[in-house]
């Protein structure tokens, strides 16, 4: 009776190696668990991924709040004097249609300016265009920043060729073609001030140029979504394939050799390491794009005002015709931080989802 009792006792437990084996593995798997709960809330391809927290505007909200402090003092700002004879290095185009609640154009206008020194703010060329038919439908037509932040204040008068055919997309709802030609409106425009980027990073564009010297480019991306960056369910099979082909190597690399498992690894490109990569697929969106002064008449013959397409589908449809190729700083230089799309009618929340993380880490 005394033996039975030992055996069923409540706290005792086997000490054999299988029991600590399945222990440490409980303790270890608990462990990384918990690790890559915290580390990996953020990255959206992970199983750990948690939309409530991996949000959160860090970096953001700096910028935000330095963007609010310029835009209260934008009335009292001067506007660059420039030379007749004068060149912009930089042409920077907004354009803005007026939608429910919120107008961020004119953060977004103060964000990119607030910070810059005399000589950074004198090689920039602000080209704004008020999309709306009826300029002074939109909030910001009487806001006092128009009148000193941008160098040019675009909008749409009834002796336009093409404005009847602009309103009727605007009254229609035909809100795609709108805005491919609100688009290639103000790059039209940017390239006739003679600007060589449409608009830019200087670093990295000095990187660009320096290994894109065969063939053609057609932008510099300054943003892009990490959600859509290569993990899109349509290609399973090649993920599959390619998953199945890396295992295959490693492991047979392993088992050749220790040194040669060493070399190879080296070989493993790493393309969302800092710096800049090309990316021809998956960036997302039509915002933040730098297009080079001598692409735009090229592209430009190719645009197609009647089709459904959305710009950033278009653009892509062009530059695969083309070979064109496309490049994107990482991390992006830019984030996306409005609640509301401006495609269609726009007042979904969809849009709270097109966010770049490693953005909010910034400053690095």
């Amino acid at each position: 009776m005394a033996d039975i009792w030992r055996r069923s006792c409540p706290g005792r437990f086997s000490l054999s190696p299988t029991g600590l084996l399945f222990a440490s593995f409980c303790f270890l798997y608990l462990g990384f668990f918990r690790y890559y709960h915290h580390a990996n809330h953020r990255d959206s391809t992970s199983y750990f991924f948690d939309p409530s927290r991996a949000y959160e505007r860090r970096y953001s909200s700096t910028r935000i709040a330095e963007a609010e402090e310029f835009l209260k003092s934008a009335d009292s700002i001067l506007r660059p004097a420039q030379p007749e004879d004068w060149t912009p290095t930089i042409c920077v185009g907004i354009a803005t249609v007026a939608r429910r609640g919120d107008q961020y154009v004119g953060l977004t206008v103060a964000s990119l300016l607030a910070g810059l020194n005399e000589f950074e703010r004198k090689s920039i060329f602000l080209n704004l265009l008020i999309g709306n038919t009826e300029a002074s439908k939109h909030p910001i037509y009487s806001e006092k920043w128009i009148e000193t932040l941008p160098d040019r204040v675009l909008t749409y008068r009834q002796e336009d060729p093409d404005f009847e055919r602009i309103k009727y997309w605007e009254e229609g709802g035909y809100y795609r073609n709108k805005t491919i030609y609100d688009y290639t409106r103000l790059l039209r425009d940017c390239h006739d001030t003679g600007a060589e980027y449409l608009p830019s990073a200087l670093h990295a564009l000095g990187s660009v140029k320096k290994r894109a010297v065969e063939g053609k480019w057609i932008y510099l991306r300054l943003f892009y979504v990490d959600e859509f960056l290569g993990w899109n369910s349509e290609e399973w099979p090649i993920y599959l394939a390619w998953s199945i082909l890396i295992w295959a190597l490693l492991t047979g690399i392993m088992v050749a050799a220790k040194k040669g498992f060493k070399n190879e690894l080296k070989s493993i490109p790493t393309s969302t390491t800092p710096g800049v990569h090309e990316m021809n697929k998956y960036g997302c969106c039509s915002q933040g794009l730098v297009f080079p002064r001598a692409i735009i008449p090229d592209f430009l013959e190719r645009t197609d005002l009647t089709t459904d397409w959305l710009v950033d589908m278009m653009i892509e449809k062009v530059a695969d015709d083309e070979g064109w190729t496309r490049w994107a700083v990482v991390p992006p230089l830019l984030q996306h931080v409005g609640a509301t799309s401006s495609k269609g009618h726009g007042f979904d929340d969809s849009a709270k989802t097109l966010w770049n993380f490693r953005f909010e880490d910034y400053p690095y």
